[in-house]
């Protein structure tokens, strides 16, 4: 019995999930969250923006001038993030940074968005974590709850339709949409103000 014990412990321990996250990358991220939530969480919503953007800094996140992230908005690694100018995190984004995260200037994410830099190897039963940039380019507008896969680039001016899921490159200037994202037509502007 206990060698049959041992053998299926020794099969559970190969098989278990592998993080490769040395102790001071998990410092760093308990350090992060400890400053989130008693710092950046409790914020108001119509104030403070200069205050969250220097947070967001001093763990090493690039946030351009006049952006503006919300207070619930997480952000799982702001040394992962760059963000240009006059840029938004809306209401409950999710900045799963496990990769970098690129945003361009003048980019809307709205409410309950998710952009996911990480994953896992499926072709591995101890599922490693893999990781891909996300790169979203000037002027570009996801709607509300999508979900934006690694290794994409949402190309300027794109707009992602409420509740996508973009698995892959979306080119400029167009509307997109669907489960999965794909072009439907494209965007036309009547005015150029920038």
């Amino acid at each position: 019995m206990s060698e049959s014990l041992n053998d299926a412990m020794s099969d559970f321990r190969s098989l278990r999930y592998r993080s490769d996250f040395t102790t001071a990358a998990k410092l760093r991220r308990f350090a992060w969250e400890v400053v989130w939530l008693l710092a950046f969480r409790p914020t108001p919503r119509w104030a403070l923006h200069g205050w969250r953007r220097q947070l967001l800094r001093w763990f090493g996140a690039e946030v351009g001038a006049s952006c503006r992230i919300a207070p619930s908005c997480r952000v799982w690694a702001p040394w992962n993030l760059v963000m240009g100018e006059f840029s938004a995190l809306g209401d409950g984004v999710d900045c799963y940074s496990m990769g970098p995260i690129t945003l361009g200037s003048k980019v809307a994410v709205s409410q309950r968005s998710f952009l996911c830099a990480g994953s896992h190897d499926v072709h591995s039963l101890s599922r490693p974590l893999v990781t891909g940039p996300i790169v979203i380019e000037d002027h570009v507008w996801i709607a509300a709850e999508c979900f934006v896969h690694p290794n994409v680039v949402i190309r300027e001016g794109a707009v992602i339709g409420a509740r996508s899921v973009v698995l892959k490159e979306m080119p400029a200037w167009s509307i997109c949409a669907g489960h999965p994202c794909r072009k439907i037509k494209d965007r036309v502007l009547k005015d150029r103000h920038v």
